[in-house]
This record gives structure tokens, C-alpha cells and sequence, in this order.
């Protein structure tokens, strides 16, 4: 993943010779990239409710997601044209929701209630209303160019990691779902493992534990 090359860059920028990387959900992915392409400057690597590779040999890559994430992520692998007006739909959907007192994930997604209960609360927070305006209204260029990377090929070997990895997961979680944990534990050398409190999302709790784990090494 070309994410490698631009962190690399942030980082001399800013004079960092050694640091730690985590990513959650779409993210963790990126993480483990950097990890890989910069071994000599990562100090450990969390990869947080995070997926396999799409191309991963022997991973059924839709076992237990839920009906609304597999849609997507189908229509994600089958390229911008058939998934972008998924995603418009997707982003109105949000909005309307939103503006009507819910969450931004629809109930084809299944998400479970102690996720739902995560979403809810996030209303309360100072800001929440603009930023979501800013993610469904104005934003589905980046979410379409962030799932759809997820369905390419990954350009390195997770057998090959060197750097220190934890893989955090949510027990019931059902979009990057327990399969996908499982292969990454069993791939990645000497990978820890991590149960969450929650399931897709992280509550400060486990925040606080993925930090905390990231500093010890």
C-alpha cells in the first residue's frame, strides 16, 4: 500500500527516527503496511478490528459479516461504477437518519447493540452534526477510495512481518469479522491477541489499552 511511502515522509519531516503505528477497522490494514515497508522505524504495530487481505488463501472474506456490509463490500471489489452509486445511497441514507434523531449505520448492517449503543452516544459529543455533514454529504470520494483499496492486493507478505504486532477484536463484531482476526493471528509471527471490550467500535477504555501496549515496546 503506497500509505508506506507518505507516512516516511511525515515522519522525517517532523524528525521522528522511531515511532509506533495502530489502525482501526479500514485502517489497520494501512498500519500493518507500514509496518512492513518500514521495519527499522516501527517500534510495535496494532491492528485494530481491522481485515485481511482480500486475496488471503483459505479465508472465506464474507464469513459472518453481516448482509449490509457484504453488499458493499462486493460492490466495492467490482470497481468505482457499480459502487459509488451504492455509496451516494448510501451517504443520503446516513443523513436522512441522522437528521432524524438515529445513527449513520442502517439496520441492514446489523450492527450489534452494544456497537449501536457506541453510535447513539456519539450524538452528545460538541461537533457531531457538522461532522457527519462533512463525512456523508461532502466526503464519499474518500470512503469509496478507501474500500475499494481494501479488495486489491496489498503488495507485501504478512508472513514477513518483523515489527511486534497485536491484534485487537471485538468478539462479535460483523464487519471485519472474527475470521478475519483469526488469519491475521495465525499469519502474522508471533502476532498477540487482544479481545475488546466492544465489537466494531472502540471505547476509550480499549483505546487507552492499544496505546498503552503500543508504549510498552
Amino acid at each position: 500500500m503506497d500509505v508506506a511511502a507518505d507516512v516516511s515522509t511525515v515522519v522525517e519531516a517532523v524528525g521522528w527516527d522511531r515511532f509506533a503505528v495502530w489502525g482501526g477497522s479500514g485502517g489497520a490494514p494501512h498500519a500493518l503496511a507500514v509496518a512492513a515497508r518500514l521495519p527499522d522505524r516501527v517500534t510495535a504495530c496494532a491492528s485494530v478490528v481491522g481485515l485481511a487481505p482480500y486475496d488471503a488463501p483459505g479465508l472465506d472474506w464474507y464469513a459472518d459479516m453481516s448482509a449490509g456490509n457484504v453488499e458493499e463490500s462486493q460492490a466495492a471489489a467490482r470497481g468505482e461504477r457499480v459502487y459509488r452509486p451504492l455509496v451516494e445511497r448510501l451517504a443520503a441514507e446516513a443523513i436522512a437518519d441522522i437528521e432524524a434523531g438515529g445513527i449513520q449505520v442502517s439496520d441492514a448492517y446489523q450492527l450489534p447493540e452494544v456497537d449501536r449503543r457506541a453510535l447513539a452516544a456519539r450524538r452528545e459529543e460538541q461537533g457531531y452534526l457538522d461532522r457527519m455533514d462533512l463525512t456523508y454529504r461532502h466526503g464519499i470520494d474518500g470512503w469509496i477510495d478507501d474500500c475499494m483499496a481494501l479488495t486489491e492486493p496489498w503488495g507485501f507478505e504478512l508472513s514477513k512481518l518483523t515489527t511486534p504486532t497485536s491484534v485487537w477484536y471485538g468478539p462479535a463484531d460483523v464487519l471485519a469479522s472474527r475470521a478475519h482476526h483469526e488469519y491475521l493471528l495465525s499469519v502474522i509471527p508471533a502476532a498477540q491477541r487482544r479481545e475488546l471490550h466492544g465489537d466494531h467500535l472502540v471505547n476509550n477504555t480499549d483505546l487507552a489499552a492499544v496505546y498503552d501496549w503500543l508504549a510498552e515496546l
